[in-house]
């Protein structure tokens, strides 16, 4: 098989191909078609333009003609025109940490040609076939020559995410729900990938397994480089709140959000956004429409409302590293807003403490409430191995007879790697993203991957008028060991107090959390 790879289809190649076509549909002679295929190699590389990183435009580049040679004849005449058949292939292979990959692709028949063979020039053909094989016994036939067109119309890639959990605690006697054990903190298996069947188009699926709940993550259809809007996406995700609630849980610093994320900001739900990156990815905004979803891992417990949640974020300063690529000195600055809306809802915020094993701590109970607004603030600074980064959360609850309500939070947090990486930064969703160590753990080889150490300290605040919610103060230390960019091991310590509810008091936790995905 020979083939013609063209990364972008532009006009004059896209002309060129279906020219080629049409002199095969009036029977061009088989050597002069030939003759065609070096000129429209030349014209397609003169149209090769810088591919996409990602998304359906990608696929849009990969296009290529294909000549397949010594052919069973399509039937009908070979030189005659041919039926422009189409056919569908899988392709799939395993690809290690990055999971199983799929690709499924379109062939369109353009064409095909044989030369004139005499039958002398066929009983040589055939003769000579068998002296080079003797074992040959079916006749050459003629030789026949396809043209494909063919088209990347779906890719995927199939993957899974495992963390593990262990706990134990000290805490005083007034705390009786607090008990050491281990548990599988999440379980998912997702698929995701870009396709262009009816219109080009991102997708992902992800469903997944939290202790004595199934539930719906990062599953949707995104709709990208739309004028005005840029991506245009249905489903249930993340809603845009929180610079380490967008993260994903596997890329923030320590086990589990500070104590005022897990409470206030809205976590995964159900709806439609739309928002892009601008000035040259120096900023991003995303705008949505929410509601209820199915399940839910962490977030605020209100029931029966709709939400409407913005996000803009700014790099005043992004200066690239050139020799460590990912790493750059960078001041991240965001706001956000969430406003809750119904005429009959359920708010209520509560919070462990920063522990999954570990019993809610802190909790307001139902409200009733016409709505609610929760506005938020984050602000980060990295350079190099050093990142400092912080949030806060301000919540004001229309109570249904009664006074407006005011409950917030807020966290800081330090971390340094003491083998010199850096935490990426994704420009186009304002997050930080998956750490790769300089080596991997390969003992054999010197490889002992990345050590990260953090300290981080929240509190939160959830009593206000006749709500006694309560209040707690945590201060975490954490060390990361980063194995490989797809293992990662945690270990942390947590001191907190819970005071303004009863019961009240100390806790001492000690955790760890080991974490695979593919």
């Amino acid at each position: 098989m020979a083939s013609i790879r063209v990364q972008s289809l532009e006009v004059s190649t896209l002309l060129a191909i279906l020219a080629a076509s049409l002199l095969v549909e009036v029977g061009l002679p088989g050597q002069a078609f030939a003759a065609t295929l070096p000129g429209i190699a030349a014209l397609a590389a003169s149209n090769i333009a810088a591919p996409a990183e990602s998304g359906p435009e990608l696929l849009k580049q990969r296009v290529q003609v294909t000549v397949e040679t010594n052919t069973p004849p399509v039937a009908g005449a070979t030189n005659g025109p041919p039926a422009k058949a189409r056919t569908f292939r899988l392709k799939s292979s395993w690809e290690g940490w990055n999971g199983l990959h799929l690709e499924f692709t379109r062939k369109t028949l353009l064409g095909q040609w044989a030369p004139d063979v005499t039958n002398v020039e066929r009983l040589n053909l055939e003769d000579r076939a068998r002296e080079l094989d003797p074992g040959k016994s079916a006749p050459v036939g003629t030789i026949v020559q396809i043209f494909h067109l063919e088209e990347l119309r779906m890719n995927g890639k199939v993957g899974a995410k495992i963390a593990v959990d262990g706990a134990a605690y000290a805490t005083g006697k007034e705390f009786q729900d607090f008990t050491a054990g281990a548990e599988l903190r999440r379980a998912r298996i997702y698929g995701k990938g870009d396709c262009l069947l009816l219109l080009p188009v991102s997708y992902q699926l992800e469903l997944g397994y939290i202790p004595n709940q199934f539930y719906i993550e990062e599953s949707y259809l995104a709709f990208k480089n739309i004028p005005y809007i840029g991506q245009l996406k249905f489903g249930q995700y993340q809603a845009p709140m929180g610079l380490d609630a967008i993260a994903s849980s596997r890329d923030i610093t320590f086990m589990e959000p500070a104590t005022p994320i897990q409470a206030l900001a809205p976590g995964v739900n159900a709806g439609v956004q739309m928002g892009q990156p601008i000035f040259n990815e120096r900023a991003t905004w995303a705008l949505g429409l929410f509601t209820d979803g199915v399940g839910k891992d962490f977030g605020d417990a209100s029931k029966d409302y709709g939400r409407a949640i913005t996000r803009v974020t700014w790099l005043p300063i992004y200066q690239p590293n050139p020799e460590q690529p990912g790493s750059a000195r960078l001041l991240h600055l965001g706001l956000s807003a969430n406003i809750l809306y119904s005429s009959d809802s359920t708010v209520r915020y509560q919070a462990r403490p920063e522990s999954h094993l570990a019993p809610h701590v802190v909790d307001t109970g139902d409200i009733s409430a016409r709505g609610a607004l929760v506005i938020g603030g984050e602000a980060a600074w990295s350079n190099g191995p050093f990142s400092v980064q912080g949030e806060y959360l301000h919540s004001i609850v229309d109570q249904v007879g009664g006074n407006r309500l005011n409950f917030d939070g807020f966290y800081a947090s330090a971390s340094w790697f003491l083998t010199g990486e850096s935490r990426p930064y994704d420009r186009t969703e304002g997050v930080f993203a998956r750490v790769t160590p300089k080596r991997n753990f390969n003992p054999g080889e010197g490889g002992w991957g990345a050590w990260e150490i953090a300290g981080r300290y929240s509190f939160l605040d959830l009593n206000s008028g006749d709500i006694q919610g309560g209040r707690v103060g945590m201060f975490m230390a954490g060390v990361n060991w980063y194995l490989h960019s797809h293992v990662k091991w945690r270990f942390d310590y947590g001191i907190g107090r819970v005071s303004g509810r009863t019961p009240e008091g100390y806790l001492n936790i000690f955790e760890t959390r080991m974490e695979v995905d593919f």
